[in-house]
C-alpha cells in the first residue's frame, strides 16, 4: 500500500461512463484517499454526434474543442498543484500541453488499453513520447513504444474490473430475462470476430447467440443477422448482458494498423469472471498466466474447438457454475482497479523528486 502525501490531489483526464477504464480508475484512486479532479475529453471535443450532418460540424469545431480541453487541463492543474496528472489514453492531451506540466514540476502518467499507438489519431503519438511514464495493457506494447516511438519510460499494467459494475447479481439486480442467451459475444465489430461468429452460427443453427456492440452494422454475413442485437450496452446493462448468457465469449482483436501483435487478453477476460459469469476465452499465453484452463476459464484455440466446447459446457450447468466461481476467485484477489490504482501509486510513490 502506498502512503498517502498530506493532502494528496491529482487530475484526470477520462470517460465518465460507468463501466469505462477511466471512471473506474478515478473513483479507485478516491477510495485510496485522493483528492481528483476530472477533466474530461467529451465535454470539450464532440465524439459522439452520430448524424451526418453533427459529424461534418463536429469535425470543424474539433480544432478548437481541442485548444479548449488542453487549456482547462492546464487551468485545473495550476489550481489544484496535484502530485500528479493520469490520462486514460489521453486521445486529445496534446505534447505541448504535457511540456508544460513537466515544467511546472507535475508528472504526467498515461495508462493506455489499446492494441496500437498509431491508430487513434495523430496526437497520440506525438504526446506519448512527452509522458514521464506510460502503463500499456500490452505485452507487445512495451516493443513497439520502443521501437517505433523511442520510449523507454513504460511498464506493463494489465486491464482490471470495477468492482462497483462488474459483480455477480444481486436482489435487486436479478431481471435480466431480456438478455438471455445460449452464446453472447459483447464488443466492437471486425472481420475477424465477424468470421468466428458466422462460422458458430453455421455450424450450430439452434444456439440462441446474440452479439452487442459497436459497428456491426458493417457486418456483411447473413447467417448473424438475427444474432446481432444492433447496439452497445455499457455500464449496468453491459454487466447484466453477461450475467445472463450461459457462455460468454472472449474473441480476441486482431492485429491493427501499427501494432507487432493482436490482443492477448482484454478487459472482458477480467470483467467476465469478475461478474461470476461463465467465459470461453480464445486460447494465449499469456491467458493461462492468469488461469487454469478447465478449471477457471474454457479457453479454445480454433472453431472446432470452439463448437465442441460449447457443446459439452452448455450441456453440463453445474460445470459452467464451478467454473465461473473459480474464475471470480482468481480476478478478485489481485485484478481490480483498486489494484492497479495501487501499483500506479506505488511507481509515483518510488519515482517522486
Amino acid at each position: 500500500m502506498c502512503v498517502i502525501p498530506p493532502a494528496a490531489s491529482a487530475v484526470i483526464v477520462c470517460d465518465q461512463w460507468l463501466g469505462s477504464n477511466g471512471y473506474a480508475g478515478m473513483k479507485a484512486l478516491r477510495r485510496a484517499g485522493w483528492a481528483v479532479d476530472v477533466v474530461p475529453e467529451r465535454e470539450f471535443i464532440p465524439l459522439r454526434w452520430r448524424s451526418g450532418a453533427g459529424r461534418v460540424q463536429g469535425r470543424f469545431v474539433r480544432a478548437l474543442g481541442i485548444r479548449e480541453f488542453n487549456q482547462e487541463l492546464l487551468r485545473s492543474v495550476s489550481r489544484l498543484e496535484p502530485e500528479f496528472m493520469l490520462a486514460f489514453k489521453g486521445t486529445f492531451v496534446l505534447a505541448s500541453t504535457l511540456r508544460e506540466l513537466r515544467d511546472q514540476g507535475v508528472r504526467s502518467y498515461c495508462f493506455f488499453p489499446d492494441v496500437s499507438f498509431r491508430a487513434h489519431g495523430k496526437l497520440i503519438p506525438e504526446a506519448l513520447r512527452e509522458y514521464d511514464w506510460i502503463f500499456t495493457t500490452k505485452s507487445f506494447g512495451l516493443r513497439d513504444l520502443r521501437e517505433q516511438l523511442g520510449v523507454t519510460r513504460t511498464s506493463l499494467l494489465l486491464h482490471a474490473y470495477d468492482p462497483d459494475v462488474h459483480r455477480p447479481a444481486t436482489a435487486d439486480l436479478d431481471d435480466e430475462s431480456k438478455y438471455e442467451c445460449d452464446v453472447s459475444f459483447i464488443g466492437t465489430w471486425s472481420p475477424k470476430k465477424e468470421k468466428v461468429l458466422a462460422a458458430l452460427c453455421k455450424l450450430r443453427p439452434n444456439l440462441r447467440v446474440r452479439i452487442w456492440g459497436e459497428q456491426w452494422n458493417r457486418a456483411s454475413d447473413p447467417l448473424l443477422g438475427s444474432a446481432i442485437v444492433g447496439h452497445e450496452v455499457t455500464g449496468e446493462e453491459y454487466a447484466r448482458a453477461i450475467r445472463a448468457s450461459s457462455i460468454n465469449l472472449a474473441i480476441l482483436s486482431e492485429r491493427r494498423q501499427g501494432a507487432s501483435d493482436g490482443d492477448q487478453i482484454t478487459s472482458r477476460t477480467f470483467h467476465i469472471p469478475a461478474c461470476g459469469a461463465f467465459m470461453m476465452h480464445e486460447r494465449t499465453a499469456e491467458l493461462l498466466e492468469l488461469f487454469k484452463d478447465g478449471w477457471s476459464v474454457a479457453s479454445y484455440g480454433d472453431i472446432d474447438e470452439l463448437v465442441t466446447g460449447i457443446d459439452h459446457y452448455i450441456a453440463n450447468p453445474a460445470l459452467r457454475s464451478a467454473v465461473a466461481g473459480r474464475g471470480r476467485q482468481a480476478v478478485i484477489t489481485a485484478h481490480s482497479w483498486d489494484h492497479r490504482i495501487n501499483a500506479i501509486l506505488a511507481h509515483h510513490s518510488a519515482h517522486r523528486a
